[in-house]
């Protein structure tokens, strides 16, 4: 009953950050270095939030330190980079080619948890993935600048995902080695560090309000919460990183509620259906 609460309160809380997250850039101007300033502040509501998670679980350090550190620095470098290419990336993306673009990561994660955390690849894994590729050429048909060639608002994004996706396995070794707590506080904490110094040498002052920041980061916070909780409770990210893709149909749904995103809304549904359909196979 607990996974079940736990994917309810997953797919409420990304698909709550996703919408807003669209609904405050679209009619925002900004740089890439803004941008920068603004993923870092966004993101740290995460490292904070995690301080209280020694009060429900044991906090300790395990396992060899040397490996912590490298873990510790692949979430820094990837997850900082990651963020920052997302929130530069979804300008010219509605919500819903956002999510499916940005769900990339399902793949990646999947292939690389095979290496580093023992969860092989199936064929209908690698079904699934095709699928997957195959939705996402649908998906972002208005973004073709040529034969094979998408604008560079959409390999942001495509890139991102990738990043993230090594980012989630580093983070579930994390986890598997020193524990819940230590884990996921090393892996926020780090992308934090990341941001902060990516912010010091190349961010700049933005024009966001103190509350969009703190919205923004808050849903951010609360989405990544419900996934790393996810993941303890399941025990096989794969299995979590597949079944929390229906986040995909919500978002376009939703979004062509509340966001009157109903631009080629035939479109986006059927890529989301075959992106759906080929990340059940994983």
């Amino acid at each position: 009953m607990a996974v079940i609460f736990s994917y309810i309160f997953y797919f409420v809380a990304s698909t709550t950050s996703s919408l807003q997250r669209r609904w405050l850039i679209r009619d925002k101007e900004f740089t890439a270095r803004q941008q920068i300033t603004f993923t870092f502040q966004c993101v740290m509501f995460l490292f904070i939030g995690s301080l209280f998670f020694p009060f429900f679980s044991d906090f300790y350090l395990a396992g060899n330190y040397a490996y912590l550190v490298f873990l510790a620095v692949t979430c820094a470098i990837f997850g900082a980079a990651g963020n920052i290419l997302s929130y530069i990336g979804q300008k010219h993306l509605d919500a819903g080619e956002m999510s499916i673009v940005w769900n990339i990561y399902t793949p990646v994660t999947i292939v690389l948890s095979s290496i580093l955390v023992h969860e092989g690849l199936t064929p209908l894994q690698i079904v699934g993935t095709l699928l997957l590729l195959i939705a996402i050429f649908i998906i972002s048909k208005k973004h073709h600048l040529g034969r094979m060639r998408f604008n560079r608002s959409f390999l942001f994004v495509l890139l991102g995902g990738v990043l993230i996706g090594v980012l989630l396995v580093a983070e579930r070794a994390l986890q598997k080695t020193t524990g819940f707590s230590a884990g996921v506080m090393i892996s926020w904490g780090s992308q934090v560090l990341g941001l902060g110094i990516a912010s010091f040498f190349w961010g700049s002052k933005h024009n966001y309000t103190k509350k969009e920041v703190v919205t923004t980061g808050t849903l951010q916070f609360l989405g990544a919460l419900s996934y790393v909780m996810l993941v303890w409770l399941v025990g096989n990210l794969s299995v979590v990183t597949s079944v929390t893709t229906f986040k995909v149909v919500l978002v376009v749904i939703a979004a062509g509620i509340f966001l009157g995103e109903k631009e080629d809304l035939r479109r986006k549904i059927i890529g989301s259906i075959v992106a759906v359909i080929g990340l059940l196979l994983m």
